[in-house]
Formats: structure tokens, sequence, C-alpha cells
């Protein structure tokens, strides 16, 4: 016999030839099945009768059987379904031979399980291609299987459940995404069944093209009990619908956290200016369409620095709670109509807390100043009533300024800074006060023109100062960068904060000149230390919003470097918040000039001003710093424990470095370093302190890195301050 196309051969890299069964009671059919598969390497058996095929097909397991129908003591129909009941041969190709020309057989030959069907007679040189496409046909199917049961063992390991769905909207398949065999089976539900209303809604709108939003929310259970999961349609072949589920509650959890973390003040879980600024602006909208003015009261506590400093920082944070609780109340007080003596309409609609001991509240629907004084009168009188602070009972005054919309303003801000102006008048006449702000105004700017003309006097004498404050990086337990912080002394009225300063400074202008010095100073000064063999320190300055928005802003920083040989990775600029909602375009322009050139930038006091994640993803920030609020109670408050935790592992996810700062205590480095916080500073690592100072600790590692007990917390700082005062000590010896 000749044929016009070469044998095949059984599949390559194969260990052994692919075995053929071959049942038929003609010996000439045998005889010519057998030749022709086996010239082309196939291994041959053969069977002439049912029950022979059977022993041979138990000994041999064959790769695929050629089965005659027509055979003594039976039939092939019976032998295929003899086959097919044996698990380890189920799967087997069974192809039926037979002289028989009726559909019958053929579809018998199906129905008893045969993969595919001959007709006799034979042409034998297509014999070895057909057997070669069923054989190859069966390693497909094979494999396929194979890969859905990988899949399904994924799908099965996943921690989300899967659920398959066809065309009418009844669950097929469904996953648990649980090691732990399910109790319950969706498969054969409706998805109205299955799941909540809006789930099988989206479902049937995705599976109808109405709406091809890939993913789908939906929130079950109510109040403390509610959890949230997210869907996602995937489509499958043959019309059916994959819908993924995940449990989503602690995404929203702390997506509720960074939330309040961004409006809310932690300490008294009043909302904060970012808050407040929304707010107002919806209420001077409000008052603009009924006409009715609006006030806005500005209040700080008297004296309340005495607290801190002679009973402590933690009765200092006691006070600021119950205040705010206090103004809470009266907001309360003030709207309810079964009160003998309600105010009108009008009510105290917010309160919030602006930092440190001051508050704002806003009351609109007043009908003239008279109103507006005496809801200051009854703010006045309610927080002089004593409080109870543990073993103190303190009587806390307020000295409260008011402004007037739109008398005095029409815009929140300009409100904010004239209230601001009209509390300092309250101050001047004895505190316990309030007053208005068109009383206060030739007094608030004679004070504010006394401190800039002493600041210029300063800045041209060389009197300010720059301390740096180490940080250390937790991993390593090494110092590895300062924070340069201004200092001033003035000649009669003694040290002067920043926070006092540094805005009458950016109110004249001269933060930008004062802002040039201290980065020379800071540059020199790095320099200096990688002289000593301190290349690696790194120096963090902060950069106004005044500085940052100038266009030559970045030539001048890099022309410093330049100057002193500072490669831009040795100097990092801290930016506030409120940088990153004013001109993006320029800020952004500039931010990616620095990263050009190395420079690190890192987002100062993070929370506490006006965050948005929506910048963090935009603009090239490397790092955030943990505001010194939210770490000073993080080892007493479950609350602030866990908002520092969540900075942290959003800071991760966004693969930004974190630094905490105002570290003052042992359990708050711990936590910190086991949440994995980048970087600390504050006064467990070291007080700001002169270069001269700090020099001699920049090569050693502070106690604090290696301290594994909170015994060891009291010893660590006055080994610092040991070491800072060592130099201090010899030059004084060296004198006498």
């Amino acid at each position: 016999m000749s044929t016009e196309t070469a044998a095949p051969r059984p599949a390559a890299g194969a260990d052994a030839p692919q075995r053929v069964l071959i049942v038929d009671d003609d010996p000439t059919f045998l005889l010519m099945a057998s030749e022709t598969l086996e010239a082309s390497g196939f291994a041959v058996s053969v069977a002439a009768s049912a029950e022979e095929a059977m022993r041979v097909f138990a000994r041999l397991r064959p790769d695929l059987v050629l089965l005659d129908i027509a055979l003594p003591g039976g039939n092939g129909f019976d032998l295929c379904r003899w086959i097919r009941l044996a698990p380890a041969s189920a799967d087997v190709p069974v192809v039926l031979v037979t002289g028989l020309d009726d559909t019958g057989s053929i579809v018998r030959a199906y129905e008893v399980g045969a993969t595919d069907f001959m007709h006799k007679p034979v042409l034998w040189p297509m014999l070895p291609h057909r057997v070669s496409f069923i054989l190859r046909a069966h390693d497909d199917r094979r494999s396929l299987m194979r890969s859905e049961e990988r899949n399904r063992a994924l799908l099965q390991a996943l921690p989300d459940a899967c659920v398959i769905v066809d065309r009418s909207g009844v669950i097929t398949e469904h996953f648990s995404g649980s090691d732990a065999p399910s109790t319950s089976s969706l498969v054969g539900k409706r998805i109205e069944e299955a799941f909540p209303r809006s789930l099988a809604q989206a479902a049937r709108a995705w599976m109808s093209q109405a709406d091809m939003r890939a993913t789908h929310e939906f929130a079950v259970a109510h109040g403390e009990e509610r959890s949230w999961f997210e869907a996602r349609f995937r489509a499958q072949p043959q019309g059916l619908l994959l819908i993924v589920i995940r449990d989503t509650t602690e995404r929203h959890k702390s997506k509720a956290r960074i939330e309040y973390l961004a409006y809310y003040d932690l300490l008294t879980r009043l909302p904060n200016r970012t808050l407040f600024l929304r707010r107002a602006a919806k209420a001077l909208k409000e008052s603009k369409r009924s006409g009715a003015p609006l006030a806005l009261f500005y209040l700080d506590l008297d004296r309340f620095k005495r607290v801190n400093d002679n009973l402590g920082h933690t009765v200092g944070d006691d006070l600021l709670r119950q205040v705010a609780r206090r103004l809470e109340q009266l907001l309360t007080d003030m709207t309810r109509q079964s009160r003998p003596d309600p105010l009108p309409a009008q009510a105290l609609n917010s309160v919030a807390r602006l930092g440190g001991d001051e508050f704002v509240l806003l009351a609109n629907g007043l009908g003239d100043d008279k109103e507006a004084a005496d809801i200051a009168e009854r703010l006045r009188l309610a927080l002089a009533e004593p409080v109870q602070l543990g073993q103190h009972q303190l009587v806390v005054t307020a000295s409260i300024g008011i402004a007037m919309y739109p008398r005095d303003s029409t815009a929140v801000d300009d409100l904010l800074v004239k209230a601001d102006m009209a509390m300092y008048m309250a101050k001047d006449r004895g505190r316990n006060a309030y007053a208005f702000f068109g009383q206060s105004v030739a007094v608030r700017s004679l004070g504010r023109l006394a401190m800039e003309t002493d600041m210029r006097q300063a800045f041209e004498m060389r009197q300010f100062r720059i301390h740096y404050q180490p940080k250390l990086a937790l991993a390593s337990g090494r110092i590895t960068g300062v924070e340069a912080l201004l200092r001033w002394t003035h000649a009669e009225r003694g040290s002067i904060a920043p926070d006092r300063f540094i805005p009458v400074a950016e109110e004249t202008g001269l933060i930008v000149p004062l802002g040039e010095w201290v980065i020379r100073e800071v540059c020199e000064q790095l320099s200096n230390w990688a002289g000593m063999g301190f290349e690696h320190l790194r120096a963090a300055v902060n950069v106004s919003v005044q500085q940052f928005e100038r266009r030559d802003f970045v030539d001048s920083v890099m022309q410093v470097l330049t100057e002193f040989g500072i490669r831009g990775e040795r100097l990092e600029l801290e930016i506030t918040e409120s940088l990153l909602s004013r001109n993006i375009a320029q800020t952004k322009a500039n931010m990616e000039r620095f990263r050009a050139h190395g420079v690190a930038l890192s987002i100062d006091d993070f929370g506490t001003g006006y965050s948005s994640l929506g910048y963090l993803r935009q603009l090239p920030v490397g790092a955030l710093k943990i505001d010194r609020s939210f770490v000073r109670d993080l080892d007493r408050n479950e609350d602030a424990a866990a908002i520092c935790a969540a900075i942290i592992a959003l800071a991760r996810e966004l693969r930004l470095q974190v630094i905490a700062e105002g570290v003052e205590r042992m359990a708050q480095f711990a936590f910190l370093k086991r949440h994995r916080c980048d970087e600390a500073q504050g006064y467990l690592i070291g007080k700001p302190m002169s270069a001269e100072d700090l020099t001699p600790l920049l090569g050693s590692i502070p106690e604090v890195a290696s301290a594994t007990s909170r015994e060891r917390e009291a010893a660590v700082q006055p080994s610092l301050n040991r070491a800072a005062e060592a130099p201090r000590r010899s030059r004084r010896e060296g004198s006498a």
C-alpha cells in the first residue's frame, strides 16, 4: 500500500510509545490495523472477543481503544460502558468501529460514552492520523481539566468568595474562599435569593450590558455589626458571569480612621480647622441668602500654659477635653426651645478646636450685636464654672473675640483673623472678657508692628540662631539626620517661641530672606560635618509657603548646595499641608525640579492641616511627619494608637518614609518601632541643641536605640544631656 503523506509518529519526547488496543473478531482487520499503527510507532495489542478484551485492557491500560461493535460473547456498546465505569479508565478514548451505516448505532455509541466512531472499510493510510488526532485531543482535554482544577484550587484558596452565574441568574458554582468545608452552598439559587438586592441588580445590569461597571460595593447589617463588601464582575465563556466578593470592612474602617484624622481633633474629638472652614463657608452662603448676620467667636483659654507647666500636660489635656464637652453641651442647650430663655432661631451651629487652647464657634441667624454679645456672655459664664481634674479643682476662663458677617468681612479666613485680633483685645482688657473686632484693630496692629520692627533688627544684627534636633533611624538605631530649628532670643523679652514670630515673618515677607539664611547656614554646617566624616547626615529645613512658591526658589537652593559642595540628597525640605492646596501647577513644578536634583521633600505635621490623599499620589513627596499631637497619646489612647498606625500604614502603601516627632517615652518609641516607623525625633532621642553640642553625639548610638525595658526610659535622656553638656564643661574648665 502506498500513501501520499508520511505516517505520524507518537508525541516527541515520550518515554514509551502510546498503546493502542484493537478489539475485533475479524483477523484481517486485526492484521491490517496492527501493521499500519505499528509502522507509525504505536504499541499495539489485540483481542478477538469481549472477554479477552477485558483481560488485556485491565493488564495493559491502553491509551486508546479501537472497538468493533459486533463481538463474540458481547458487543462493543457493553464493553465501552464497562470501560467508562472504571474510575481509572473513565477518560480513555474509545473509538467504535462498525460496518453498520445507520444513525441509531452512532447515537447509541455516544450514549455509552464513545469518543468517536469509524466506518468499515477503513482507509488504512488515514488510520494513524485519525488515532494521533484523537490522542492529541485527549491530551488537550486532560490539560484543560488539570488547568480547571488548578483554577478551582486557586479560587478556593483565595480569601474571597466566588460564584459563577448563568444567563438566567442562577448560581452554578460557589467557592467559599476558605479551607474549611462550606456548611451551605449557594449553587442552584438565584442571585436575588443569595445576595442583597443592590448586588443582584448590579449583576443583572452587567449581564444585560445596561451598566458595565466592573465593581459594586454594598453593605450588610447596620451599626457596629455593619460589614462592607466589594463585588467584581468578570465575563466567562458561554455567557457565564464570575462574581468575586471581597470583604472590605477593614479597608472601610481604615478609610474612616483617616477621614477622622483629616477632619477631627484627636484630643477633644471636635471638628478641626479643615472641617470648620467647610461648615463655615456653607453657613456664610446661608446667611447671604437669608440676609441675617453671622457671628464668629474665637476663644482662647486664659493662662492655660500655667496648667501645663505646674500640673503637667496630662492634666492640661483633660482640661481641654472638658472645655470641649462644655462647648458641645452649650451648643445643644442653646438650640432647645424648651429652655425658659431660648435665643431666637439662631444657634451655635458649629464648634471646633483650631489647636492648642484655641476654639472657634459659629452662630447664624443673629438679629444684631446684642444677641452676639448674649452668646459670648453665656460662653464666658459656662467656661467659668469650676472644673474637677482628679485631685485638682480649677477655674478656667476664656478671652473671646467676635467678628461679624458681613460687616467685618465676607470671607471665612478673614473673619477668623479678625476674630483672633478681637480676642487679643479681650486679653488686654484683663481676660475673662469678650470684644468685637472693631475695638481691637489698632491695638493688635501696634503689637504686630513692634514685633516686625524687632524681628528686622534681630535679622540685621544676626541674633537668630539655629538649633538641631537629632533624628534616629529605628531600623539601625543610628542618628541619620537632624531637623534645623530657628531660635530667637530677644534682648529684652528673652526667648520668643517660633509660633509667635514665624507668623509675623510670613505676614511681613521677612520669611523669605530669613528662610534663605537658614538654608545657607544649614548647608555650611552640613559641609563642616562632612569634613568630620559624617557625609551620610541629612538635614531637614522647614520651608514656608511664600518661599516655595517663588519661581527662583529652586535655583537659589541649588546654588547654595553647589557653593558648599553638598549633594542634593543630604537636604530635606519640610513643607506644610496647606501648600498642597495652593497653586498646584507651580508647586508640582518646583517639587519635580527638586526631585531631579535629589533633594527630598516631606510633609510636616501631617494630619493637622489640609490633608489630601489625592495630592500625596500626584506630587513627588518622599516622607510624612506624624505631628506630635498624635504621638503624644499613642501609648495611652487606643484611638491615638490606631490613627498613628493608620498613618504609618498609609505611608507604606504610598511608598513614603514616615517620621514621628515628639517622642518622649519608651512606650511611644517601642510602638513606633513595632509598626515599622522609619525615623523618630523628640526629647527621648535628643533635645534641640547647637551644632557644637550635637557633634559629639553623631558618631554614637543613643541608649534608647537598644533599650528593651521601661525601666531604662529614665536613664536615656539624662545620658544624652550629659553628653551634650560635656563640650560646655570642657570649655569652661579650659577657660578657667
